[in-house]
């Protein structure tokens, strides 16, 4: 992307806080945020957000282990967690409330949105499968879970698309928001991943 996906802006917003205000309306749990590449450069934004941080310091390692981080800082009372990733942000409060109940109503282990076929984020997964993502391969993601899961899974059908729709390029935002990023994000941030860690490190 050349910027962080967390501070793309969305409205008065970016994508990162945008999601948390989305998960306060719904009135969901506190949320945990997973901070990898550029923690320094997003945690001004979210100082005075109600979430728990958590940095993970080898996020070349891959989604899996942000997962296992955040899993590992859960409440033991939690009976579930919502994973959303960042560059997912254009989902409605309307669509999150409505899968949290379906996810409680049907007694699934896992929940998620479904758009014409293609499966959606955010998901939701019960704590009985927490073990699952402790243990499996760093490579292999929670795909494997999902499909070894699929007879315990409640579907919600949305005509939301932006349940699929991720930001992986510059272009994919023009397309969006008729804007290009280098107009709304002119500057970089300029720490190495290392300073940001370290930083990162001394300031939690």
């Amino acid at each position: 992307m050349g910027y962080p996906k967390a501070l793309l802006p969305l409205e008065s917003d970016c994508f990162l806080t945008w999601i948390l205000k989305i998960v306060r309306n719904a009135q969901l749990g506190k949320p945990t945020v997973v901070l990898g590449y550029n923690a320094q450069d997003i945690l001004p934004r979210i100082r005075e957000e109600e979430i728990r941080i958590t940095v993970n310091r080898k996020p070349e390692r891959g989604q899996l282990s942000s997962i296992q981080l955040a899993l590992s800082s859960l409440p033991q009372e939690s009976i579930a967690t919502m994973i959303w990733p960042v560059d997912q942000p254009l989902v409605s409060v309307n669509l999150v409330d409505k899968l949290a109940h379906k996810f409680i109503d049907s007694g699934a282990l896992i929940a998620y949105p479904i758009y014409g076929k293609r499966p959606g984020h955010p998901a939701i997964f019960h704590r009985d499968l927490f073990p699952e993502f402790m243990e499996a391969p760093l490579g292999e993601g929670p795909k494997q879970i999902l499909v070894d899961h699929q007879a315990d899974t409640a579907f919600l059908p949305t005509d939301e698309p932006g349940t699929v729709y991720d930001f992986d390029t510059p272009s994919d935002y023009e397309a969006a928001f008729g804007k290009s990023l280098d107009s709304v994000m002119p500057l970089k941030p300029a720490s190495s991943q290392q300073a940001v860690l370290e930083d990162t490190g001394k300031k939690l």
